[in-house]
């Protein structure tokens, strides 16, 4: 499988709205979509709740870093959050997407991003309650010293 029917099978199946770049990598421009990056810990808490609340959510995990991006539906336009969702000094660091900016998925040749959880059909949370979900499971987490 190529990058482009794999983007195309994104497109078609799931709704998402990506191009592949020259160098062959799968990009979604957020809008529609957005999406909260974050480490590891917090995203296993953040994971558990969606699956408990019977909640499909995209997840790719950046194979370098152990980072989590989970793919929401888009934000308000009037959404004004700071891309960073957390306080700069706090233990753990949530980023969220704004609109425009470029989000890469798992590609057929891409050994850096892979799914944690694929997408299903177009079944994705709002963006509003992905970041209730991580707002949540942050004060489930130690703090920083």
């Amino acid at each position: 499988m190529t990058a482009a029917d794999l983007a195309a099978r994104y497109r078609c199946d799931h709704g998402l709205d990506v191009y592949v770049d020259a160098h062959g990598h799968i990009i979604l421009r957020a809008g529609a979509v957005d999406g909260i990056q974050m480490p590891q810990p917090l995203a296993e808490f953040v994971h558990t709740e969606l699956r408990s609340r019977g909640s499909p959510t995209p997840v790719i995990v950046n194979t370098a870093t152990r980072n989590r991006t989970f793919l929401s539906h888009g934000a308000d336009t009037l959404d004004e959050r700071p891309v960073r969702i957390f306080a700069a000094l706090s233990a753990y660091q949530a980023i969220r997407t704004v609109a425009g900016a470029l989000i890469m998925l798992p590609g057929p040749h891409d050994p850096r991003r892979e799914w944690l959880e694929e997408p299903r059909a177009e079944l994705r949370p709002s963006f509003d309650d992905l970041v209730r979900i991580t707002l949540s499971a942050a004060e489930l987490l130690p703090r920083a010293k």
